[in-house]
C-alpha cells in the first residue's frame, strides 16, 4: 500500500500537470482541494484560529467552488525544497522562510535580524509592509509565484532540558537549530548548534542528541517537545519571517472574484492574524506550561544584555552581503524597518493591537 504522504505528493504532482494550462485548470480542477503548505502542524494556534476559518470563509464565499486542503510543513515535501516546490506546482499556496535559504530572498531577510522584530504583531506587519513598499523585496521572490501574504513568528526563545538562566548556562550546550539564521545566533552566543528538521527535534531531544531548541513558543507544545523540554529562556532574540506564495499559472487561470477575495482576506489583514494567533498562543501555552511544572525564566535587562551584544554585527553583516549582491535598497529598507517596528511597538504598548505584555 502506499503510504500518505505518497498519495498527497501524487496528488500534488497531478495538480501541477493540470495546472499547466491555465484554461484546461478552470474547467476540470474547478479550483476545488487547493493544496495549502502552512509550514504549522495543524494543531498549531494560526491553521486552528487563522487558515481554518479561512478555508471556511472561502468555501462559503464561493458556494463550495474554491476549497483548500492544509498540509502542515514537510508533509508534501521537505522544507528545504520549498522554493522548488512552490516554482514547479507541486503545492499551489507554499509557504516559504527565506531564512531556510541562504543567498536567495535576501532582502526580506532583514527581518530575520536578531534583536530587530520584538514579537509576531509588530514583526508580521512590518514584513508585509516592507514587501508592499519595495518592489525589489517581491524580485527576489520565487519564479512562477505571486506574493499572497507575508507574517513573522514569534520571537525565539531557547527551550532546553536543563536550566539555563544565563549565557555562561549556554556555553557549549548543543542546541538544535531550523535554519540557517539560528545558526549563525547560536554560534556567536557560544553554543554548539544542530541544524535539524523542526519535525526531527523531538526524537532527537528525547534521544539525548541535544540539549535543547532554539525556536519560537509555539511550536514547543504542538510538536510535544514540551514532553522533554521543560526549562524555557524567554531571549526574545528576534523573530523569523513566513512568505505565502500562490503558484502563479493557477493565480493567473482564477476567475477576478477568487482573486479579488483572496487579495482581501490576505495582505495586511491575514498578517495582523497571523500575529495574534502567535501571540495568543505563546501566552496560552506559557500557562499551560506552568501547570505543568515548567521553569520560565524571564530575563532582566542585565542577564539578557550578553544574549544581545554578540548579535550587535549582524546588521552590518546583511548591509555588507547585500552589498556584494548589489543590492543597493538595503539600507533604505532597515531604516523603514526600524522605523516601522518602532511604531507598531508604540501602537501595540498603547493596546491598538488588544492587550499584551511588552
Amino acid at each position: 500500500m502506499f503510504s500518505k504522504k505518497a498519495v498527497a505528493a501524487f496528488f500534488a504532482l497531478t495538480m501541477c500537470l493540470v495546472l499547466a494550462s491555465p484554461g484546461i485548470a478552470a474547467e476540470i480542477k474547478s479550483f476545488k482541494n487547493l493544496s495549502f503548505n502552512g509550514a504549522y502542524v495543524d494543531r498549531h494556534p494560526t491553521p486552528v484560529h487563522v487558515f481554518i476559518p479561512f478555508f471556511k470563509e472561502a468555501e462559503k464565499f464561493s458556494n463550495g467552488e474554491l476549497t483548500f486542503n492544509y498540509f502542515a510543513n514537510n508533509t508534501l515535501f521537505p522544507e528545504r525544497e520549498g522554493i522548488g516546490a512552490a516554482s514547479d506546482g507541486r503545492v499551489d499556496f507554499s509557504t516559504i522562510r527565506a531564512s531556510v535559504f541562504p543567498g536567495t530572498m535576501n532582502l526580506i531577510g532583514v527581518m530575520d535580524l536578531p534583536g530587530l522584530g520584538p514579537n509576531a504583531i509588530v514583526g508580521s506587519l512590518v514584513t508585509q509592509e516592507v514587501i508592499e513598499k519595495f518592489p525589489e523585496v517581491t524580485a527576489e521572490f520565487p519564479a512562477n509565484t505571486v506574493h499572497y501574504v507575508s507574517w513573522t513568528s514569534a520571537a525565539y526563545q531557547i527551550h532546553s532540558l536543563m536550566a539555563i538562566k544565563n549565557i555562561d548556562d549556554l556555553k557549549g550546550k548543543k542546541i538544535i537549530v531550523w535554519d540557517a539564521v539560528g545558526l549563525e545566533v547560536m554560534k556567536a552566543l557560544g553554543a554548539n548548534p544542530i541544524r535539524l528538521d523542526s519535525n526531527d527535534t523531538y526524537l532527537a531531544l528525547s534521544k539525548g542528541m541535544g540539549d535543547g531548541v532554539f525556536c519560537p513558543m509555539a511550536p514547543v507544545r504542538s510538536m510535544k517537545i514540551t514532553e522533554v523540554a521543560k526549562f524555557h529562556t524567554m531571549t526574545n532574540l528576534g523573530v523569523s519571517a513566513f512568505n505565502m506564495m500562490v503558484y502563479k499559472p493557477l493565480w493567473v487561470a482564477m476567475p477576478d472574484k477568487f482573486r479579488n477575495w483572496l487579495k482581501g482576506e490576505g495582505g495586511m489583514k491575514m498578517a495582523l492574524a497571523a500575529g495574534k494567533s502567535l501571540e495568543d498562543g505563546q501566552v496560552a501555552d506559557i500557562k499551560w506550561m506552568e501547570e505543568q511544572g515548567h521553569k520560565i525564566f524571564y530575563l532582566d535587562d542585565a542577564t539578557r544584555a550578553p544574549f544581545i551584544k554578540p548579535l550587535n554585527t549582524f546588521a552590518e553583516t546583511w548591509l555588507q552581503d547585500c552589498a556584494k549582491r548589489n543590492l543597493t535598497k538595503a539600507p533604505e529598507i532597515l531604516k523603514f524597518v526600524r522605523e516601522r517596528i518602532l511604531f507598531h511597538t508604540e501602537q501595540m504598548r498603547k493596546g491598538v493591537y488588544g492587550s499584551y505584555r511588552m
